[in-house]
Parts: C-alpha cells; structure tokens; sequence
C-alpha cells in the first residue's frame, strides 16, 4: 500500500472570511466543555451492566445512524439522544420498537 501524506490546501482568506472563521472558533470553543461532558455521560451510561446499557452499546455498535434509528423507532432524535445519555429513560414499547429496528431478539440466559 502507497504511503499517503495528507496535503495542506491553503489560500488567501478575504476579510469576511476570516471574520467568519474566528466565530465559528469562538462557537466551536464554547460548545467544547458541553461536548465532552455529554461524551462521558454516553459513555458511563453505555457501561451500565443493565438492558439499556446493552441496547445503547448496540445503537452505537449499528451501522445506521442515530438519526436512521430513531426514525424506525418513530421517535425524534433528540429523545434517542437523551437515552444515550442516561439523561432519559424509555418506555418499553420504544424499547421494543429500538430492539427490533436494529435487528436484535431479546432472549433469557439460565
């Protein structure tokens, strides 16, 4: 396999470009600490050793994305989001209708 450097495009930016581009940075920098916050809450809620805990590792282990999974669920995207947060719990029909968009089958162990 050819060894591929990755290539620097640069240009002269106008000074509306530039304008913009250090808003997008303060915005980008704003939202930051929220981000990671919401990161680690994913995280620790994909730990839990529960059924939503491992129906979230599956959502994030699914090819589909969130926004794909959440419609198939009939749900809207933001309360999907919430739920992998641990931020909201689900009712055990949508946790029905999630299971079975992504394919999976409940089943006992004993």
């Amino acid at each position: 396999m050819k060894d591929r450097k990755a290539r620097r495009v640069t240009r002269v930016l106008s000074s509306q470009q530039r304008a913009s581009l250090r808003r997008h940075r303060r915005q980008i920098a704003a939202e930051l600490p929220d981000l990671a916050v919401r990161d680690q809450m994913r995280k620790e809620a994909s730990d839990e050793p529960t059924l939503s805990g491992e129906l979230r590792r599956a959502i994030h282990a699914s090819p589909l994305s969130l926004a794909d999974i959440a419609a198939r669920a009939g749900i809207p995207p933001l309360a999907l989001d919430e739920f992998l947060t641990g931020e909201r719990t689900l009712r055990s029909d949508v946790l029905d209708r999630l299971t079975s968009s992504l394919g999976l089958v409940l089943s006992q162990q004993g």
